[in-house]
């Protein structure tokens, strides 16, 4: 039974600290920076529960601070939330990115939906030919990873026996956007294709039920893409 109690107070305990952190990242986003006292007079808490709560938002990457000078006295520190933060508030682009489609689709038509789509793959293109501009092949693949990693694709590649990349991508951020407008994955082709000047094959899609999308990237010029 002792040993029971044990475990709840833990349990217990670590409710409470996740719920300050959170008030704490409540605060941050509603102020846009505080102070540490500011802070522990806000959560009525000491000063010292604060700096580890920061310090761990700060070890994740949530949090940054800058000093704030003044004429007397030591500089006072001002902690603010990163971009990465913004991940922990709800977020509604994937709706509002339907919407907009859905009007244009509306007002244009398929066409006219089709060149909106088309004409930003084209923007991607050419700012990608720009980057891999005197790569090869293998480096061109490489840094095409990088890129759409950057963006949150989850990506990775390996090179095959024939020289082809299998590209795999374990997340799709537009998967709700491209359930309902295939042309975004299209698209999306496309882009690869043109921008690293190769062939490039879609195998499979997330948003058809697969664990991850999945592209088989070939030189231009090999006209036949390996399965294996």
């Amino acid at each position: 039974m002792a040993a029971y109690h044990r475990v709840v107070s833990v349990s217990a305990v670590e409710h409470i600290l996740k719920e300050s952190r959170s008030a704490l990242i409540d605060l941050l986003k509603t102020n846009g920076g505080m102070s540490v006292e500011h802070l522990a007079q806000q959560m009525k808490v000491s000063k010292v529960c604060v700096r580890r709560h920061l310090s761990l938002l700060e070890r994740d990457g949530l949090i940054s601070y800058e000093q704030e000078h003044h004429e007397r006295g030591r500089p006072r520190f001002i902690y603010k939330l990163t971009e990465k933060a913004s991940c922990l508030f709800p977020q509604i682009y994937d709706e509002f990115a339907k919407d907009i489609l859905q009007h244009l689709k509306l007002q244009y038509g398929d066409d006219g939906l089709s060149r909106v789509l088309r004409g930003r793959a084209n923007e991607m293109i050419a700012r990608l030919r720009v980057e891999f501009d005197g790569l090869g092949f293998d480096e061109k693949v490489r840094a095409m990873t990088r890129v759409i990693n950057t963006k949150g694709y989850l990506a990775d590649t390996r090179r095959m026996k024939d020289g082809s990349y299998r590209l795999r991508q374990r997340n799709c951020p537009t998967e709700n956007i491209a359930a309902v407008y295939p042309k975004v994955c299209d698209e999306e082709v496309r882009v690869y294709s043109e921008a690293l000047g190769s062939d490039v094959m879609r195998e499979c899609r997330i948003v058809d039920g697969a664990k991850m999308c999945e592209f088989r990237i070939a030189p231009a010029g090999l006209t036949q893409i390996s399965k294996k």
